[in-house]
């Protein structure tokens, strides 16, 4: 969209095409998107006739993917949704007025935050409104900012709420009557469009297919899966897409492959389009996005992927965290940090907990009191999904805008989250009560879970020596990785000996090894590219 002056009191740079203009009784704007409120669906066509004069005191209604852009003759205000799907910036001009945009190009007058980049480095993505660059910020999820002579912020939600008390199968029946509601709209909303499923082995990919097969869009939609040939999440997804009669699609992934994508150009410039300054690029669905782009002729169909209901169902919560008792803040802390800021190890034992890192997370707990263990899996799962869900999770979606492709995220819908956010603790351990919703609703293709408990904690079984046998897998795992990843990623490297010589590096001073996964090569990486684009 190019460069846009708002009453020459703000520079608005605007990248992707979907963000219209939009002008009311004393503001206009920009607004990209959509949000359902009040029983109306509301898009850029409408959104003035609705709210005539600026009025924001009802966004936490505003359930939908959205960003919204503002100027009054006082201020700017840029809104967020509650996922943070659409990201927005801004910075201080070299003369003192505003920068708007939807996107951070990395430029040689940038400075890179060395907290951001240790962030960015440890866990892939930068937390709270920060980014990689030097006086440059970011929207978090479900936040106003209001930008006068300075910046001011208010969040409108929280995930911390008190939990309901009910029947597992009310719950259940309820969580249904939820996602049958949210498919409902989805149907009329995509009507007429090709629908691109990602279609893994689980379970929430499968229950998006199963619910728009019984809508009666299985004409509409294309699945598709990658990997190495043979892989048991193509076997599975291959058999689900058969027996619901969908088209499927298969793409082979192999080490050549990822060699040849991470020396392209087309990578670089993906990278720079996707980061952002606030996470690392998405990898897995680039090359098969691409080739089914291609192959399809697809033109702004729209990719569904099955962010991320396991994540709200409880699969990141610890058994530790259900624990009926008071818990300590350094208790809650020390559930945040190994679980996100993992990617590298520190050598001779540094722990993260106690760097400037762990002092953020513990600012963030701080907030709270009454730590029960309803509250601090609340906790844990707010602090996940505003900084990995929303900064790294959700922001993969980038990768299908790069290839001028359109999205959405049925499964983060509102109402989902604050369902999830009143389910008592119990019933959120290992996702029961939505694996026991998804048995009930497709017994057929979902078997009845057990409820679990202690004997599914690893550091309960092992007791004391679970760090141990924790530090020998991983070890083993590292080792193993270059040729038993299904996805084949670690081609990236073109032999077996430049993959070790790049598990350790030094940084500050600072020996980093044990890489977490694939995107701890990817973040290493991207931060080197990132100086070196702005030198």
């Amino acid at each position: 969209m190019g460069d846009k002056d708002m009453a020459n009191k703000c520079k608005l740079n605007l990248r992707h095409k979907d963000f219209y203009p939009i002008k009311g009784v004393g503001y206009e704007g920009f607004f990209r998107g959509y949000f359902y409120y009040e029983n109306q669906y509301v898009t850029h066509e409408n959104f003035v006739d609705l709210f005539k004069e600026v009025s924001l005191t009802e966004a936490a209604a505003w359930n939908g993917e959205f960003a919204l852009i503002l100027q009054t003759e006082d201020e700017i205000t840029l809104v967020t949704d509650k996922k943070r799907t659409i990201p927005l910036f801004y910075s201080k001009s070299e003369t003192n007025g505003w920068i708007v945009q939807d996107y951070i190009e990395p430029k040689t007058s940038m400075s890179i935050r060395e907290d951001a980049e240790e962030e960015l480095l440890l866990a892939g993505f930068v937390t709270g409104e920060k980014t990689l660059f030097k006086d440059w910020y970011q929207l978090e999820v479900a936040t106003i900012v209001h930008l006068t002579e300075d910046a001011s912020k208010q969040s409108y939600y929280s995930y911390v709420t008190e939990k309901d008390h009910d029947s597992i199968d009310n719950f259940a029946e309820e969580l249904a009557h939820i996602l049958h509601n949210i498919f409902d709209e989805l149907v009329v909303r995509l009507a007429g469009r090709k629908i691109i499923l990602p279609l893994s082995g689980g379970y929430d990919s499968r229950i998006m297919a199963l619910l728009l097969k019984d809508k009666g869009l299985s004409d509409s939609i294309i699945t598709f899966t990658y990997g190495r040939p043979g892989n048991g999440e193509a076997t599975v997804s291959k058999e689900i897409a058969d027996r619901l009669d969908l088209k499927w699609k298969y793409f082979a992934y192999d080490k050549a492959m990822w060699e040849d994508l991470y020396k392209s150009k087309l990578w670089k410039d993906y990278v720079v389009y996707a980061c952002n300054g606030t996470s690392v690029a998405h990898l897995q669905d680039f090359p098969s996005t691409k080739l089914l782009v291609e192959e399809e002729e697809l033109e702004n169909a729209v990719f569904i992927p099955g962010h991320s209901l396991d994540f709200l169902g409880g699969s990141h919560l610890p058994y530790e965290a259900i624990l009926d008792k008071e818990f300590t803040s350094s208790e809650v802390v020390d559930f945040i940090i190994p679980k996100h800021f993992r990617l590298w190890q520190l050598a001779n034992g540094l722990s993260h907990t106690t760097s400037d890192i762990g002092k953020s997370v513990a600012k963030d707990v701080s907030a709270y009191t009454a730590l029960t263990n309803e509250r601090v899996t609340s906790i844990i799962d707010e602090w996940n999904w505003k900084e990995r869900q929303a900064k790294f999770i959700i922001n993969s979606v980038r990768v299908y805008e790069y290839f001028d492709q359109d999205w959405s995220m049925p499964l983060w819908d509102d109402r989902l989250i604050y369902f999830f956010s009143k389910i008592p603790a119990d019933l959120k351990y290992k996702k029961y009560l939505y694996d026991y919703t998804l048995h009930k609703m497709y017994p057929d293709f979902y078997p009845l879970p057990q409820k679990p408990g202690a004997e599914n904690s690893l550091k309960n079984k092992y007791g004391v020596l679970y760090p141990l046998l924790r530090k020998v897998y991983r070890k083993r795992k590292l080792y193993k990785q270059y040729f038993d990843e299904p996805m084949e990623w670690y081609g990236i490297y073109p032999t077996y000996k430049q993959y070790k010589h790049s598990l350790s590096f030094k940084r500050n001073g600072t020996k980093y090894n044990n890489p977490y996964n694939i995107n701890s090569f990817i973040a290493k990486d991207m931060i080197q590219m990132m100086k070196e684009l702005t030198k």
